[in-house]
This record gives C-alpha cells, sequence and structure tokens, in this order.
C-alpha cells in the first residue's frame, strides 16, 4: 500500500491538531504517529477501511482513548487526555457512532442531558428552545420516547443535543450510519448548515464520497496511519485514493 503523502499545507494558527499522537486502550496501541490538523471554520473527513482505527482516533482526541505519544491541541492549547466532560465544557462536542439517545427519556430530556455541564438548569431549557427552533421537527416530538423515534430522528436528536454547549468543534463519528438515503441527506444538509454558521467539524464517515464532497480537507487512514492528506476534492479524485478506499 502506498504511502504517499498528497501535498496539503497545514493552517497557520488550527483550531484542533493532533501531532505524531499514538494512541489505543490500555497496552494495545490503534493508531500510530498520527497528525491531522483542522482549521476554524473547517470540515475535515477522515475515511479509511474497517478497522483502521478511525473511533480510536476520535476517541484520543476526546478523552475515551489513551494517549500513549504525542499532543492533542484546542485552539492552541494542551488538552491531550483532557476528560470528556473537560472537553465538553471547553466546546467540544462529540456524536458517538452508536446510538447515544437515553430510549426511556423523552426527546426534552434528551436535549436537557446535553446541557448537562451547565451551572444553571435555566440556561439549559433556553437552549433546548432555540434549537427546536433550529430543528423544528424535534420540537414537535419533544414529549415522545427517544427510543420511539425512527434511526433518522435519532440521528438528528443526538446532532441537536451536542449543539446544546454552543461548540467551537463538534466530532461526528460515522453519522450516516444506518440511516435510509432520504435521512444522509438531511444529516449531510445540517453538517454544511452547521459548519456555515461557525462550527468546526471533524467526521468519521463510511459513505467515503459523501463525506468528502463536504469537506475542505481530508485524511484517509489505515492501519492506524495517516496514508493520504488533501482538499476534499484532491481525495475524491486522486486515482490511487479512489481505487483503493472509493471503489473506483
Amino acid at each position: 500500500m502506498s504511502t504517499e503523502t498528497i501535498t496539503y499545507d497545514d493552517v497557520d494558527d488550527p483550531l484542533l491538531e493532533m501531532r505524531d499522537v499514538t494512541a489505543g486502550y490500555g497496552n494495545t496501541t490503534v493508531i500510530h504517529d498520527v497528525n491531522v490538523t483542522v482549521g476554524d471554520g473547517e470540515i475535515a473527513c477522515l475515511i479509511g477501511p474497517n478497522g483502521s482505527g478511525k473511533s480510536t482516533l476520535m476517541k484520543s482526541i476526546y478523552g475515551f482513548a489513551d494517549v500513549f505519544e504525542g499532543r492533542v491541541r484546542l485552539g492552541g492549547e494542551d488538552v491531550t487526555g483532557r476528560s470528556p466532560q473537560d472537553n465538553l465544557r471547553a466546546g467540544m462536542s462529540y456524536v458517538l457512532q452508536d446510538a447515544s439517545v437515553f430510549p426511556g427519556m423523552s426527546v426534552h430530556e434528551n436535549m436537557l442531558m446535553g446541557g448537562y455541564v451547565f451551572d444553571d438548569d435555566s440556561r439549559a431549557r433556553k437552549r433546548a428552545e432555540e434549537l427546536y427552533d433550529e430543528f423544528p421537527r424535534l420540537g414537535d416530538l419533544r414529549e415522545q420516547r427517544a427510543g420511539s423515534l425512527s434511526g433518522g430522528q435519532r440521528r438528528l436528536l443526538e446532532l441537536a443535543r451536542a449543539l446544546m454547549v454552543e461548540p467551537d468543534v463538534m466530532m461526528l463519528d460515522e453519522p450516516s450510519i444506518g440511516l435510509e438515503p432520504r435521512y444522509i441527506d438531511q444529516v449531510f444538509e445540517r453538517i454544511q448548515q452547521l459548519n456555515d454558521l461557525g462550527t468546526t467539524i471533524l467526521l468519521v464517515e463510511q459513505n467515503a464520497e459523501k463525506g468528502l464532497s463536504v469537506a475542505d480537507r481530508g485524511f484517509v487512514l489505515a492501519s492506524g496511519e495517516i496514508k493520504f492528506t488533501g482538499s476534499g476534492t484532491e481525495l475524491l479524485n486522486d486515482e490511487e485514493v479512489g481505487r483503493l478506499y472509493l471503489g473506483g
């Protein structure tokens, strides 16, 4: 497999940065010497085969995986190994690959859980109402149990809940997984809208063409290492990336 890197200059003042990160769980190393840079206001997309370490890369940023070597920085601040709660308070949110709604709670109760780091409950209630204006379908469903929602509705709830803290950076792990095509389009429309409003986004996406099509920059991870990096368009048009990872 080629390890040639497509040239793509790093931003001068990155919002999110991984430098020479080796990470995993306990005594198990999953990713090796990873470098990822995301500029303020960008969408960055991480693609690669199953088992390549994409989710571990995301978890190493957020504090769910162990960083053995290297540094993670947010807005220039070293956040390596910081707890997920502290990352959330600092303006970083994370939507997990697996369904993360609380099925026995209502949509509204789930929304309020997204603001659990707030000291003032009224702040969470006010923010939830603001988000119902952005996600009117969720407003209509606010009293419904989250476990009764469709897959697409649950994903929209997860996105909205992650916005409760008004994050500077939102990380999305496989936002389209398991969704019908119509919901995939809705989710990516929402991702683009959030980015247009100023949210920096790092996503892992199984639908590589869909993810790269909205990305300012992309990264290809395989066997725990970054193999290619470039703009989303460059990676979509690169013959070797297409042959190895896009089915082209």
